[in-house]
């Protein structure tokens, strides 16, 4: 008995072993597979790059098996943005973890994120360019896109020539360097110039070996600007200068050529220093000018066109590339001071006369009023020396004062031609602007466009009615009315005064004073200086001689002449 209890105590406790050994064991499983759950879900990190298998599509997700306890899902809009198709059930794609508490969530666009960062850091550490295409316009430059990725272009960055706009721009794709790149905050800022330039500089390097001054280049225009072309000469940029692309005078690089255009022409300027080029497609033209000696002459009258209006005159093209110069000068008679625009404009056509000829300063002078009939020469046909003309006082100077005589002529009545009797300054206080004058023509200088008038002339001149009936060597009575320093002045006749130097006047004689009547002789007459001149001294012994004259022929006629006569013969005699 005490066996079978023994036996069956242990056969019991056995029992109790095996259950208590099985739950430790059940519990156990549950502990680790719980553990296994929690490293699954805690092993997924934030930014891991992890693959897995769609497992389900539906409109908004893409469902993927991680190999966790919870699926993973992906955003449909993510293969939309990428322009890739959305993946099918059964694909393995890889993605990035953007969220592990609770549902996954991942991401195909972070991870084509990571791959271009990478692809521009290294392309930062390599030195290469990457491709990029222009999206947008953005203040102080264009903002473009790396696959993905968003990037700045500065203005500055975008050509090695300014003047590219938007329009050319955008929507195109372009190898760029990156200036600038940082993750955080995330900042992209890249350069067409810079990989333009590296290209440029290399093909210019080439372009100076092989090319020399007074080559022939062809190449392709490829920008214009106000002062002539850029023309790109396979990789290098040349300037084509509007001065040298034609003989004829050239406003504008678009009268000769346009963008996209093949030109050929000379290399005129090369500098390897600044990397400089300048050619000429008027060198390969003939020079017009060297056949302009044989075809033109002073005096020809020839017809051009208006090419250039400038303060001092008008450029006229005789022919493509022959250009004469009209200086204001040369363009009225009648106006001295007129400006050009007043009398042509650019595009006329015009008469020209030709006045001077200078191959070798390629210049030649012309003439608009050499074409017209010359006034002045006209109005001195009309109007000779002497005739008498009406106009109306223009100008009143300290000099005299102009009177017009036609449209643009005036004729200068000067002080002195006044009056024949009274000071031209008093005389010309009666005269005022507007005022009707008559006048006499004194003459004309057609070269110094230059008309002569007179008002006195219109009356006889006193002086000259005088002198017309006295000769040099008569006797004139006449009344002091002026006494000055060494002479006295004398009036002959009206308005007519003769000056009588006191030492024409004999010391024995009283001195003379105003209001005295005196007898003189006329020693000299300068109608120049309108004077006459006097002398008592000369009439008292032209007197003497007289008598002794007369009395020696009375004497003669007597036989035996006295002792007292032949006395006094000799003492007048003596006299003389």
């Amino acid at each position: 008995m005490v066996e079978e209890r023994v036996v069956e105590e242990a056969a019991e406790k056995n029992v109790e072993e095996t259950v208590e050994n099985a739950m430790i064991s059940e519990e156990d499983n549950f502990a680790a597979m719980f553990e296994a759950s929690l490293q699954d879900e805690h092993s997924l990190k934030k930014g891991e790059s992890i693959r897995g298998t769609v497992v389900a599509v539906n409109n908004e997700n893409v469902i993927m098996d991680i190999g966790t306890k919870n699926e993973g899902s992906i955003a449909v809009t993510e293969f939309a943005s990428l322009a890739i198709d959305v993946p099918a059930v059964g694909d393995e794609i890889e993605a990035v973890v953007v969220s592990a508490g609770g549902s996954v969530r991942l991401s195909v666009l972070e991870g084509k994120r990571r791959e271009l960062w990478a692809s521009v850091d290294a392309a930062v550490a390599e030195n290469k360019t990457v491709k990029v295409t222009v999206t947008s316009e953005v203040k102080g430059g264009f903002r473009v896109d790396l696959g993905g990725l968003q990037a700045f272009m500065p203005r500055s960055e975008v050509d090695t020539h300014a003047g590219m706009g938007a329009e050319q721009l955008l929507g195109n794709s372009y190898d760029v360097a990156i200036l600038e790149a940082t993750h955080y905050p995330a900042n992209i800022v890249v350069s067409r110039k810079q990989p333009l330039a590296a290209v440029a500089a290399e093909k210019q390097a080439e372009f100076f070996k092989e090319v020399s001054l007074g080559d022939k280049v062809t190449g392709e225009v490829k920008r214009l600007a106000d002062f002539g072309a850029f023309v790109d000469l396979g990789g290098v940029d040349a300037l084509l200068h509007v001065s040298d692309m034609a003989w004829r005078r050239i406003n504008h690089p678009s009268e000769m050529l346009s963008i996209g255009q093949t030109v050929t022409a000379e290399v005129v300027k090369l500098n390897a220093e600044t990397g400089k080029i300048s050619i000429s497609t008027k060198n390969l033209q003939q020079d017009p000018w060297e056949h302009v000696a044989n075809t033109y002459e002073a005096g020809m009258r020839l017809t051009g066109t208006v090419r250039k209006l400038l303060d001092f005159g008008a450029v006229v093209e005789l022919e493509a590339g022959v250009e004469g110069l009209i200086h204001r000068s040369e363009m009225s008679w009648t106006r001295q001071d007129v400006k050009p625009t007043e009398v042509l404009a650019e595009g006329d056509v015009v008469d020209v006369a030709v006045l001077e000829i200078d191959t070798e300063q390629r210049r030649i002078r012309l003439s608009l009023k050499e074409i017209a009939e010359n006034p002045w020469q006209a109005w001195m046909t009309e109007h000779p020396e002497g005739s008498k003309v009406t106009g109306k006082v223009r100008n009143i100077t300290d000099f005299g004062f102009f009177v017009g005589l036609a449209e643009g002529l005036d004729g200068l009545v000067h002080i002195g031609n006044l009056s024949w009797t009274e000071s031209g300054e008093d005389v010309i206080k009666t005269f005022t602007k507007g005022q009707d004058v008559e006048c006499v023509v004194l003459g004309v200088d057609v070269a110094k466009q230059r008309i002569g008038l007179g008002i006195k002339q219109l009356s006889d001149d006193p002086f000259e009615i005088f002198i017309a009936g006295v000769k040099r060597g008569v006797a004139v009575k006449g009344k002091v009315v002026e006494l000055g320093t060494g002479a006295v002045w004398v009036e002959l006749a009206e308005h007519v005064r003769a000056r009588l130097a006191l030492r024409e006047v004999p010391r024995d004689l009283p001195a003379l004073k105003e209001g005295d009547e005196v007898e003189a002789k006329v020693i000299d007459v300068n109608r120049k200086r309108r004077q006459v001149d006097l002398s008592i001294r000369q009439l008292l012994n032209d007197e003497e001689r007289e008598a002794v004259r007369q009395y020696s022929q009375s004497v003669s006629s007597e036989e035996t002449p006295s002792a007292l006569a032949l006395e006094l013969q000799r003492k007048l005699l003596g006299k003389g």
